[in-house]
């Protein structure tokens, strides 16, 4: 029977002060306030496990933790790294975004705090932090976001980050439930983070943060089968680094990896939001446009070809300027080639490319290697 039910009972009735003075309903008041805090903090766990990114368990955290308080500011420091260290800090204050200080951008490392929470694995007071870490100078890059409270975020790794709380917003102190709710959500925080990394890191190459060409492929087949099932089309674009073996051997491989890692963030804002990017391998990467038709993937390969064509990449004092060429093919859903077959045609297209000069588009059509709606260009080298 539950408790509304039971104290509408003759027995409770009757007894009710008894039970009041007693501390009986007190208690009975405690168990259900607190049973619905674990109810809420598990359809919470369940939502967290849910995001496919972590920026978006970042924005789910923020608004799971503005719901119940509001700290004046919160830093989140992150190893998205796996292998190496690639430190993501994010920072807020009154839960909104803020950019962040230079002396922030400088932190590459975790190292600093790995023992310190080896010691205190759940929520603890940054004047702690201070008395054993504060005489190394690792904790000043935040002393201006007036933290708190530490949270570390460990996983089957070790340390994957540390969340700090600044003061609330109204003065008041963090009190001992605030803290117990912010200790049990980070810890679901802490597996939901990991597992996104990990996720993150068996499908991204990890040089580039793009897909990698398994995840790629899989995309494909599962673009295919849908596009057989809508009868709509989709493309793909392979392209490649034009002259790059050329470029390595004048500037050597450090100066074409900065080349390939800023070719791969202009990609990535170059492509409409759902197109998936990926890197082939080497100098090559390849783009999946759903929904593309053969007039718009070749508009969209001719974006990515000027925008590369417009990037410099600077590099020990050099400016440094690459060119693409690229090959599209469209899938027909009406056809009964496989996935494999059209990457193969856009790799033939992009050996036209290649062939004819390189710094341009080549669209597959029908057995034919042509330029789309006639819009053949002229090389630019």
């Amino acid at each position: 029977m539950k408790w509304d039910e039971l104290a509408q009972t003759p027995n409770v009735v009757q007894n009710y002060e008894m039970l009041r003075t007693s501390g009986i309903l007190d208690a009975i008041e405690e168990y259900r306030s607190v049973n619905a805090s674990l109810e809420s903090l598990l359809q919470e766990a369940y939502e967290i496990f849910r995001q496919e990114s972590v920026d978006k368990l970042i924005d789910l955290i923020i608004r799971y933790l503005s719901e119940k308080f509001i700290p004046s500011s919160m830093l989140f420091v992150l190893n998205e790294g796996i292998m190496i260290n690639r430190i993501k800090i994010l920072a807020y204050r009154n839960m909104k975004g803020v950019e962040l200080p230079e002396e922030l951008n400088r932190i590459d490392t975790l190292e600093p705090f790995e023992h310190f929470f080896r010691t205190y694995t759940g929520s603890t007071s940054f004047l702690i932090m201070e008395e054993e870490l504060g005489a190394t100078g690792c904790l000043d890059p935040f002393r201006n976001f007036r933290p708190e409270i530490a949270v570390p975020v460990l996983g089957i790794s070790g340390l994957y980050g540390m969340i700090l709380f600044g003061p609330k917003i109204l003065g008041e102190e963090y009190n001992t439930r605030e803290i117990a709710y912010i200790d049990r959500l980070i810890r679901f925080t802490s597996i939901a983070i990991q597992n996104t990394i990990h996720y993150e890191h068996s499908v991204k190459d990890s040089k580039t943060g793009l897909y990698n060409h398994n995840f790629f492929s899989n995309r494909i087949s599962e673009q295919t089968a849908r596009s057989r099932r809508s009868q709509t089309p989709f493309s793909v674009i392979v392209l490649d680094i034009d002259r790059f073996k050329k470029f390595n051997d004048s500037y050597g491989h450090l100066a074409g990896d900065e080349v390939i890692i800023n070719l791969a963030s202009t990609l990535k804002k170059t492509v409409r939001e759902g197109d998936i990017v990926s890197r082939f391998g080497g100098e090559e990467f390849t783009v999946l446009l759903p929904a593309a038709g053969s007039s718009e993937a070749y508009m969209a390969s001719e974006r990515i070809r000027e925008a590369v064509q417009m990037m410099e990449t600077r590099y020990q004092g050099n400016l440094l300027k690459v060119t693409v060429s690229l090959g599209i093919a469209t899938f027909n859903p009406y056809e009964k080639s496989g996935d494999l077959n059209l990457l193969k045609r856009a790799d033939k297209a992009l050996y036209q490319s290649k062939k004819n000069g390189r710094n341009r588009s080549t669209l597959f059509r029908s057995g034919l290697l042509h330029k789309a709606g006639g819009l053949e260009r002229k090389a630019r080298n």
